[in-house]
């Protein structure tokens, strides 16, 4: 396997803050333009709406910060445009949620989230994290090999509401090595 390409750790006006609960309502409204504009196609629009209310309405949200996941908000030059969500699990880092505006992708700011969100998991002593992706979403599985991450294994549950998440299980060993850059 390649060793993922390094990502400068710093970009001008580039940022990933910690989210305090004030900044859920900002990560909520960056949900809703980034779900709707991506995940219809994938998932259909009943299946969006439901997982909005379910896993980005404000009190599911401040439900998430409460028991350990913590949230950043990816910031270029001032203006939020994306989001990461992890907390600890099993040994390692679990990347619950990573999401980055339409209108940046491909131009490497994905790649710099998911790296620096594994740094801030490093930070924390982590060395492994895992993660969940739809088997249908192929730029996303795509970002995730070109960043590290490797298949290990399929899931799929029902999550209510007739719907199921249909997922690969997918991990990246070796992160406190983002340290070093």
């Amino acid at each position: 396997m390649a060793l993922p390409t390094p990502v400068p750790t710093t970009r001008p006006g580039l940022s990933l803050d910690p989210a305090a609960t004030a900044d859920l309502p900002e990560v909520a409204r960056l949900a809703e333009i980034i779900w709707w504009r991506c995940y219809p196609p994938i998932i259909g629009s009943g299946q969006v709406h439901y997982m909005l209310g379910r896993g980005y309405a404000l009190p599911a949200l401040r439900d998430s910060q409460r028991n350990g996941t913590r949230f950043s908000l990816l910031r270029l030059a001032g203006r939020s445009i994306g989001f990461s969500a992890w907390r600890p699990a099993g040994g390692g880092g679990f990347l619950d949620k990573l999401y980055l505006h339409p209108g940046f992708h491909g131009t490497g700011l994905g790649r710099w989230l998911i790296d620096a969100t594994c740094r801030e998991m490093a930070r924390d002593g982590v060395d492994r994290a895992c993660l969940r992706v739809n088997r249908h979403n192929r730029p996303a599985i795509r970002a995730y090999e070109r960043a590290g991450f490797v298949i290990t294994g399929t899931d799929c549950q029902p999550i209510g509401g007739g719907y199921v998440m249909d997922d690969y299980l997918m991990s990246r060993t070796g992160i406190l090595g983002l340290l070093l850059d």
